[in-house]
């Protein structure tokens, strides 16, 4: 599995153009753009979805809980529950992996939360 930044910018004198993406096996994420690619195929995200995957494609190996999930993403004054992350989760991996029963890139670690593999 590939976790890579890459920066690239223009070759023509002073002029520099940056292209910041993120990849993560087959999925290209652009957190400038908030557009994202599984293969060729542009994927659909809601705005909290995206969040929540560049900020795990930002992170890669780190557990993070649900509850830090939820303060990260949703923040303190949001009205609702950790639940919501798991819904949240579920959606992102019907999207993003190959087997959405059997996920590679976003692993649930039992009793502790969430990781993105990279």
């Amino acid at each position: 599995m590939k976790f890579i930044r890459r920066k690239d910018f223009g070759r023509k004198g002073n002029q520099k153009t940056e292209d910041e993406r993120i990849i993560v096996q087959d999925v290209v994420i652009e957190p400038k753009t908030w557009r994202a690619w599984k293969g060729s195929a542009e994927l659909k995200f809601s705005n909290r979805e995206f969040e929540l995957l560049r900020f795990l494609a930002e992170n890669p190996n780190i557990v993070f809980s649900k509850e830090d999930l939820f303060e990260k993403i949703w923040g303190y004054e949001y009205v609702s529950d950790a639940a919501t992350v798991s819904v949240h989760i579920n959606r992102l991996r019907e999207k993003i992996e190959d087997d959405a029963r059997n996920p590679k890139i976003i692993e649930t670690v039992w009793g502790a939360g969430y990781r993105l593999n990279g």
